[in-house]
């Protein structure tokens, strides 16, 4: 519900299918009210297909409109009960009480509705269902932007007349209109046709079998992971945005760091937090570019540390104790097959034992980070972005030959085994992380970013011994690293 998509009906098109008669009901103060039909169209699907789509838009309303975060179903209360409502001749199959969670609760407010399935059988065995959103509010004034300004909003499926098949309409039941007041016709109008045709496409779906291909909170609830990020944004997003020094947009790095920073905090209070579970040790960023991940994470209170290749701007715009913290220097692995001498400015790759290693979008170091991390034995989180061999040349691997689906123990990127560049560097991130002996965990983030696999390492296989080393020489080894990175260097330093 909220912002619709443009409707504009084509002349063209074949006169659309008659309204059903008006519908009444009563409310839960036994006040009558009117539904009022104001679009039908053809349903060429099955009564269960009509329900379950239903069901998904109660379920994932933030489908229908960006102002909407989510929905949570509540559990009645003494307190807290679902309107009810009652229409002759349909029996209440089921009702559920959820509250919207508006994307800016700043500027919106939240928002409750009682949600009702009712249906009616004939005795000729013809099927009517009809389900109903009832808003919590009693005035169009008292109605968030997110939601159509009407008492409620019902989809009613009924028989076509005299042939096979069935019909659906999107009705409103309004307010009362006061003298003078003036109705956003056009408004309701499209809201109308965006909730009546997204009705029919999931049935649709539903009925060709259709499954979705990416599975977000896998291993962080949705919930969790959304009240936490409105907090963080609340309290950082405009101090970084304000304060922002780089040439970028600042709403897409500033807004990508914080849902970044919210999983970490949440993976990390699973993982850390409590009794019997591991100590925490620290964070090291590795590659931390504009430094507002390390500057979040810090000021949240985990402690931690950055670097990447080149200061940047907005290191200088942070307070002391995130400045302190953020350093200029190339990471040249230990494990190199060349030999390694490590000089002022570089890093050779060696952690404390426990240290978080975070890598995101590191380029050159996405494939090092599970082997490094297993060889000083820490956890990490890898967000890869551009594809590079362990040498730090460019390279698109192929696609994965021997993924399995999860129920034989191995991971898939998606519900089937993409072909594409990003798709084939996660599933090679992925096998070395397993070649390294982790328990490789997968999330696809929630950040505005097509670059939004995140592979994680927090447990090892058990009684599983690794050499790392035979890891980078089975991999080609990484022959001409420092060459690649003093060149990078260099190459950032003019740009700088």
């Amino acid at each position: 519900m909220g912002p619709p998509v443009s409707f504009a009906p084509s002349a063209s098109l074949p006169p659309p299918p008659s309204h059903p008669p008006t519908l009444y009901s009563l409310d839960h103060t036994n006040t009558p009210q009117t539904w009022t039909p104001i679009l039908t169209s053809c349903f060429p699907y099955k009564p269960s297909s009509f329900l379950a789509s239903l069901q998904q838009m109660f379920e994932h309303p933030e489908h229908n409109t960006s102002w909407i975060l989510r929905s949570d179903t509540l559990t009645p209360a003494e307190s807290l009960q679902p309107r009810s409502i009652a229409v002759p001749t349909f029996t209440t199959t089921r009702t559920l009480l959820r509250r919207f969670v508006p994307r800016n609760p700043s500027r919106d407010a939240p928002a409750l509705q009682s949600c009702h399935f009712l249906t009616h059988t004939s005795l000729s065995g013809e099927i009517r269902e009809f389900v109903v959103g009832l808003n919590h509010c009693d005035t169009a004034e008292d109605t968030p932007y997110y939601l159509p300004k009407v008492r409620g909003v019902a989809w009613l499926l009924f028989p076509e007349e005299g042939e096979r098949g069935y019909r659906v309409s999107l009705l409103y039941s309004h307010f009362p209109i006061a003298i003078g007041s003036v109705v956003n016709s056009t408004r309701l109008e499209r809201t109308a046709y965006h909730l009546l045709s997204r009705a029919i496409k999931l049935a649709g779906g539903i009925e060709s079998g259709y499954e979705k291909r990416v599975h977000h909170d896998l291993v962080i609830p949705r919930e969790e992971f959304q009240d936490r990020y409105l907090t963080l944004r609340a309290k950082h997003a405009t101090r970084l945005v304000e304060g922002w020094r780089e040439k970028t947009d600042p709403k897409k790095h500033v807004f990508e760091d914080i849902l970044i920073a919210t999983f970490l905090i949440c993976l990390w209070e699973r993982t850390y937090l409590g009794e019997g579970k591991a100590k925490w040790t620290g964070f090291v960023d590795i590659g931390c570019g504009n430094g507002v991940l390390v500057d979040v994470l810090v000021r949240e209170g985990w402690s931690g540390s950055g670097f990447d290749a080149r200061a940047r701007k907005s290191w200088a715009g942070f307070e002391p104790r995130t400045r302190e913290r953020l350093q200029e220097m190339v990471l040249v692995p230990y494990l190199l097959d060349d030999g390694v001498e490590i000089r002022e400015g570089e890093h050779d790759g060696r952690f404390d034992e426990g240290t978080f290693i975070i890598s995101n979008h590191a380029d050159e170091l996405t494939a090092w980070t599970p082997i490094l991390a297993a060889a000083s034995n820490c956890s990490f989180i890898v967000i890869p972005c551009c594809s590079h061999d362990l040498s730090g040349a460019m390279k698109r691997f192929p696609p994965p030959k021997d993924l399995q689906s999860e129920q034989n123990g191995n991971l898939r990127l998606n519900m089937n085994i993409s072909k594409s560049t990003y798709a084939s560097l996660c599933a090679y991130v992925e096998r070395i992380a397993q070649d390294c002996g982790w328990v490789v965990e997968r999330e696809v983030l929630r950040i505005p970013s097509t670059r939004n696999v995140a592979v994680i390492g927090r447990k090892r296989m058990d009684g599983v011994q690794v050499d790392v080393a035979a890891v980078v020489r089975r991999e080609g080894g990484a022959t001409g690293w420092r060459q690649r990175i003093e060149a990078l260097r260099q190459k950032e330093s003019i740009g700088h």
